[in-house]
């Protein structure tokens, strides 16, 4: 079923966390059925040799903004600017996401997760968020994995954040104009709510971004650990 036929609803994939360990793994896409939410039932795990850490502590954040790959989804950016209200969709999605770590959270098959720190918001992780909503919007498509093969640790790295641990949940949908309503729908997702709840993850970056793709609404969040 293509994507393209799709006007309401929910859609969600398979997250995706990515080491630095080398270690092979697929994704599995997973297409939207307009009359209810769609998710792939795995998780994957995969290494990324072409964005291994150098060792060094790196977040990017400093002037993460002013890099090429970043300045057009800063805030400021020339025209028109990210919209204030996917800068307050994307604060309130942290927010959110810390309440539902602070206590203990059943994920369907994986059993219920032990209370996990709050994530502190990057910017690094921010703009690669954005990036990637925009991306899929853009080009209509709906995967980790753009079609050129950039996955999520090749976007969080040419932010300049060294990562130890990175990790990616998307959603999309018509209705999934806030925070909370695509909240909702990743938590449904087992795998999607284990990397919510990951203990692994110390960082966030959250994109949301509204669009004439398929979907209408896009989102991305981005999880990792430092170096």
């Amino acid at each position: 079923m293509s994507i393209r036929t799709v006007t309401i609803g929910l859609a969600l994939l398979a997250p995706l966390a990515c080491g630095d360990d080398d270690a092979d793994a697929t994704t599995e896409a997973t297409n939207a059925d307009a009359s209810a939410p769609s998710t792939s039932a795995d998780a994957s795990t995969t290494g990324d040799p072409s964005t291994e850490s150098s060792g060094e502590s790196d977040t990017g954040d400093d002037d993460v903004w002013s890099l090429p790959y970043c300045a057009s989804v800063s805030d400021d950016k020339p025209v028109n600017g990210w919209l204030p209200v996917w800068q307050a969709d994307e604060e309130a999605m942290l927010e959110l996401v810390n309440e539902v770590r602070a206590t203990p959270t059943t994920c369907g098959a994986n059993g219920t997760l032990p209370a996990a720190p709050p994530l502190t918001m990057a910017d690094a992780l921010r703009c690669a968020a954005r990036r990637h909503s925009v991306d899929m919007s853009t080009r209509d498509y709906f995967d980790h994995i753009s079609p050129e093969g950039e996955g999520p640790g090749d976007r969080v790295a040419k932010t300049g954040y060294s990562f130890a641990v990175v990790g990616e949940n998307i959603a999309g949908g018509l209705t999934l104009d806030n925070p909370e309503a695509a909240l909702a729908g990743l938590l449904g997702s087992d795998d999607h709510c284990a990397i919510l709840m990951g203990a692994e993850f110390t960082e966030f970056g959250a994109g949301h971004f509204e669009g004439d793709g398929s979907f209408t609404h896009y989102w991305t969040q981005s999880f990792a650990r430092p170096n």
